[in-house]
């Protein structure tokens, strides 16, 4: 099954049990670090997501 198959309400369900099921036995500090992560992780997705695929096949013919 593919995560695109998951309606909103189903991927809000699981990112929430996940943040909780991770969170129980972590330090607030930990628990910081790993949303940072997270946070950079989802970003750095985004970006491979909106980047053509052949932009680097692009730059590199180029030169």
């Amino acid at each position: 099954m593919s995560i695109s198959n998951f309606s909103y309400c189903n991927l809000i369900g699981l990112a929430s049990s996940l943040a909780i099921l991770i969170a129980q036995d972590l330090s607030n500090e930990d628990i910081g670090i790993l949303s940072a992560f997270f946070s950079a992780l989802g970003d750095n997705l985004a970006i491979i997501t909106a980047t053509p695929l052949n932009s680097t096949q692009n730059s590199t013919s180029s030169s």
